[in-house]
């Protein structure tokens, strides 16, 4: 199945904050941080389903190297990511993206 993806508008302006913190930490680890960002967004989309639907109603993808959640939901053949957020943050911060 092809899926298409979409972000909310939000999104870049996460990934950028996110970013621009880890190279404040070490310069250069912002871009391993979006390389990061890029391989989860594409276990995303090779199989949507394979994330498991959380309480919020989204499906959450953990970054594999950096404490990031990416928050996204599936609509038949359409992936709407929603939020890219630090694994320790409430979601009541970005919920109101869900709409």
């Amino acid at each position: 199945m092809m899926w298409l993806l979409s972000y909310r508008p939000e999104i870049e302006d996460d990934v950028c904050a996110a970013a621009l913190w880890y190279d404040d930490k070490r310069p250069g680890l912002g871009d391993e941080f979006i390389a990061e960002y890029v391989s989860a967004i594409h276990r995303i989309q090779d199989n949507p389903l394979l994330f498991a639907i959380a309480k919020n109603g989204l499906r959450p993808c953990r970054l594999k190297r950096f404490s990031y959640i990416i928050h996204f939901r599936v609509d038949r053949s359409d992936i709407l990511i929603v939020a890219l957020m630090g694994g320790g943050r409430d979601d009541s911060s970005f919920i109101h993206r869900n709409g």
